[in-house]
């Protein structure tokens, strides 16, 4: 039995993300101990270019206004008194997601194949966390 989830989820597509929410769900639905860590991520911005031109502090009011939709996500999708904790992390995205799921030692990771919904395999992402975790790892499609 899984107590300890982490559900990588992409706040730009919230159809798919309640799918893998609702997935979640469903296989935790008789563990009244599942913990779930709901996990989004902005990647860096690296264009020199771009981020010449953006606001100092950029990164930091994403990830607040991140934090803020996340939360406003999980509760509207997950049943009042789930124990769920949001985490938005920066960087990587396979990279923080093997180093959150080996930090809060979870039990299983729920994600996409691909973030692009109409897409046919796994994204390069999805084979990265797929490589480089022991974790055991849900992929949904």
């Amino acid at each position: 039995m899984y107590n300890k989830l982490l559900i990588a989820i992409d706040l730009s597509d919230l159809n798919s993300a309640k799918f893998v929410v609702e997935t979640a769900l469903k296989i935790t639905a008789h563990n009244p101990e599942a913990v779930y860590r709901v996990v989004t991520i902005i990647e860096p911005i690296d264009d020199s270019f771009i981020s010449a031109f953006l606001p100092k502090n950029f990164d930091k009011s994403l990830i607040e206004e991140a934090n803020k939709a996340l939360h406003d996500f999980t509760q509207q999708n997950f049943p009042e008194g789930s124990k769920v904790q949001h985490i938005v992390a920066h960087g990587t995205i396979y990279e923080e997601i093997n180093r959150i799921a080996e930090e809060k030692s979870v039990d299983l990771i729920v994600m996409l194949a691909s973030s692009k919904p109409q897409a046919k395999g796994l994204s390069s992402n999805t084979v990265k966390v797929l490589r480089n975790s022991d974790k055991p790892i849900l992929v949904l499609r």
